[in-house]
């Protein structure tokens, strides 16, 4: 047998037949039919499952039917049993009666009598669903929702003729039936009323659902609830679309108020434009086409039952058609009507606009309703024919550029706050105020450093820059103030890059864009601009003014020199945030120099009056230590390096953020100075002294002193004054030194000065 021959279930049907091959392809074969067995196995367990569940289909149907089968046998009964033949007969001998008792009878008024009242019922009833049916699609809303309105009124009309009719017929029935007509009445006004306000809202809608299809059913439904005419309907119309136009501000909500009073004018003008006079008249006349009661949408309302109460009714109600003029409104009488009522409107618009605007704070919020306001316009205003949508553009910008210009010159007037603030800091002024934070301070070890550490670098910044609690508050408010006036710049950025030729669907003049375009985006963001470089030059001048005139005012307080430390930092940060209008940046800088005097006076007072005292003295301190031959000094005087590390110190003190080039340059010129006027007045004194002195000796020489002692005398005389000649040269030769040193040390950028210190200087020389 061939090894790889594979076993057939055919022809191998015993064990034995099996094991006549070798094992691996009896292995095969057992796999072989364990999968074939199992592939079976699913095969009836499928075919098992759907039988049955057929099984409990065809039993449900039996059941089913066996129901079925019960109900028609039900209603097979009791038509059996109406259609017997006592029950015809009976049926038939009670119509003969009714008809036998005769037309005016008086069973034959009471029916008609209790068919209006039934049918007069049923229409207040039939009135109200209408009004409040909701429709269950969208397409079927838009078609039912002004059909219902047409046929309310309908019903509406019946109504008032059955009221009138049995009002007729009160007269001779009971005090019952008399409250009955009485209460039919106020229903009847109660429905009217109702009636008029689902149309004003119709007739107010400017929606997405809206339609010119609903407008004319509601104008319809007014006509025949009101028996009015075209004129007065149109003039219905418009009286309506004003009242909502100026009740449309009452919602302020972000402006859809102003939004939806503009939708309401520019709705109204394409409205009327499209609808007066021919659809409208066509419209209204289709109202007289047929009876009342002959009109399919009357009959199809089941709840009236017109088929079985109509009889009762009389000809005056069967064959009622409405009066209506339709034909008393030509193309002339609308025109004028709608430009009255344009010229209104929009007065009324731009007057609630005007005082919407008013309500509005936020410059960006007035750009943005003017973005939404000239967009409907330019899109819906330019398509009414017979108006100039320019006249409505200029009005609208008018109105919103009037706004902006206040938000901006009210915004740019709290640059005076600053003033203020800084005004009450110096009427209740402390030294404390100008005072500011070490660097270096244990306290800002204490400071969190936590999510981005901000405050503990805040704080760095503000101890860096001298910014104290005072300085902080000025300051603060200044940012707050530039963020104003930054927004203001941004959205004056964005109005410049708007364009309103965007709607593609609508066909203008490349002249109307251009000219457009230029007064939206051009002129109107341009005029704004110069408005803002305006306040912003007299916003900042008057600040100025106000700081010259604080310090003028304080010019003899014993706090000047802080005073004018606070106000030279306030200058300073508020310089380093300027706009970047060239009108602007000279703000501040003719303060600096004067304020800079004071700092320098301020911060070398104390050293310069320690120095002065060192200016007497009759012998130099470390004269041991001079070198050279002859003899130098090699180093400053204590007193002078004193004064200059004191001077140092006290510059530091104040606050290392002070000291700009300018203001050291300041401290050099105030230095020099006062140190060669002071000493200068020292040597000055000492001289004269000298000269007093020599004159004494003289005139007290006029005695004869003893021979003996005379000598003696002359000899400690000469030696005295020429131990003083050699200290008082010791000591310009010292004060020589100094001078050079602080001529080094304060020297200016123009080298060729000439001022107390370098004639000080020279007369140092000259005496040494």
């Amino acid at each position: 047998m061939a090894a790889n021959k594979n076993l057939d279930p055919t022809s191998c049907t015993t064990a034995a037949d099996a094991f006549k091959y070798p094992l691996p392809q009896v292995r095969q074969f057992h796999r072989s039919l364990t999968a074939e067995l199992d592939e079976k196995n699913a095969r009836l367990r499928t075919l098992v499952g759907g039988s049955y569940r057929q099984l409990l289909e065809t039993a449900e149907t039996i059941l089913q039917m066996r129901e079925d089968i019960d109900i028609v046998e039900e209603k097979l009964g009791k038509v059996g049993n109406g259609c017997g033949r006592g029950v015809i007969g009976s049926m038939a001998e009670g119509l003969g009666k009714l008809q036998g008792t005769g037309k005016h009878g008086k069973q034959m008024r009471n029916m008609e009598w209790s068919a209006k009242m039934k049918v007069l019922a049923m229409c207040s009833i039939t009135v109200g669903r209408l009004l409040k049916r909701a429709p269950t699609a969208e397409g079927e809303a838009k078609i039912e929702r002004g059909k219902n309105l047409v046929i309310a009124a309908k019903v509406l009309v019946l109504s008032r003729l059955l009221v009138k009719s049995v009002g007729n017929m009160v007269s001779s029935r009971s005090r019952a039936d008399e409250e009955m007509v009485d209460e039919a009445r106020k229903k009847l006004g109660s429905l009217r009323r109702r009636l008029l306000r689902a149309v004003e809202r119709t007739l107010e809608r400017t929606d997405g659902d809206y339609t010119r299809e609903d407008l004319i059913q509601a104008l319809c439904a007014y006509s025949l609830a009101t028996n009015s005419g075209a004129k007065d309907v149109l003039t219905h119309f418009l009286r309506i679309r004003g009242e909502a136009l100026a009740l449309a501000f009452d919602d302020d909500e972000e402006g859809p108020g102003v939004v939806k009073a503009l939708e309401l004018y520019t709705r109204t003008l394409l409205d009327v434009q499209a609808l007066v006079p021919r659809r409208l008249s066509d419209a209204l006349a289709g109202l007289k086409a047929k009876a009342l009661l002959k009109d399919e949408s009357v009959r199809s309302l089941e709840a009236l039952r017109l088929d079985v109460c109509e009889r009762w009714f009389g000809d005056e109600i069967m064959f009622f058609i409405p009066y209506i003029r339709h034909d008393d409104l030509d193309g002339s009488l609308a025109v004028e009507k709608l430009r009255g009522w344009a010229k209104k409107a929009s007065e009324v618009l731009l007057q609630g606009l005007s005082k919407a605007l008013q309500r509005k704070q936020e410059f960006k919020t007035v750009v943005g309703l003017r973005t939404k306001i000239l967009e409907i316009w330019i899109k819906e205003g330019g398509r009414a024919r017979g108006f100039d949508p320019s006249i409505m553009l200029d009005g609208l910008r008018k109105v919103v550029n009037d706004r902006m210009l206040q938000l901006i010159e009210t915004r740019l007037k709290k640059l005076h706050l600053m003033a203020t603030e800084v005004e009450g800091a110096l009427d209740s002024w402390e030294k404390t105020k100008s005072e500011h934070g070490d660097l270096w301070d244990s306290a800002m070890l204490d400071m969190e450093i936590t999510h981005g550490a901000t405050s503990f670098k805040q704080a760095i910044i503000s101890r860096a820059h001298g910014r104290n609690d005072a300085v902080s508050r000025v300051f603060n408010g200044y940012q707050t103030w530039r963020q104003l006036v930054d927004e203001i710049t941004t959205v004056l950025e964005q109005l410049k890059k708007q364009r309103w030729d965007d709607d593609l669907e609508d066909i203008e003049d490349d002249d109307i864009l251009e000219s457009r375009n230029r007064l939206l985006s051009v002129e109107d963001p341009s005029m704004l601009q110069k408005h803002l470089d305006s306040c912003l030059e007299r916003a900042y001048k008057d600040l100025h003014e106000k700081l010259s005139s604080l310090i003028a005012a304080k010019e003899d307080d014993e706090s000047i020199g802080s005073m004018s430390i606070f106000v030279l930092r306030i200058i300073r940060d508020l310089r380093s945030e300027l706009p970047q209008n060239k009108t602007l940046q000279g703000f501040g800088l003719s303060l600096v120099p004067q304020l800079h005097e004071r700092l320098a006076a301020t911060a070398s007072e104390m050293a310069l009056k320690q120095f002065a005292k060192s200016f007497n003295k009759k012998s130099v301190p470390g004269r041991s230590l001079w070198e050279g031959n002859p003899e130098v000094p090699v180093q400053p005087a204590p007193a002078t390096f004193k004064f200059l590390n004191s001077l140092t110190l006290a510059m530091a003190n104040m606050g290392g953020d002070l000291w700009s080039p300018k203001a050291v340059d300041i401290m050099k010129q105030h230095l020099r100075a006062e140190i060669g006027r002071t000493w200068k007045e020292v040597f000055d004194a000492k001289a004269e002294e000298e000269v007093v002195k020599v004159n004494g000796t003289a005139s007290n020489g006029e005695a004869e002193p003893d021979a003996e002692a005379a000598p003696t005398a002359d000899e400690a005389h000469t030696n005295g004054d020429e131990t003083k000649a050699v200290k008082r040269k010791e000591v310009l030769t010292q004060s020589l030194f100094d001078t050079l040193l602080l001529q080094s040390a304060f020297e200016l950028s123009d080298k060729n000065v000439d001022d107390e210190l370098q004639a000080l200087g020279e007369t140092c020389y000259s005496g040494s």
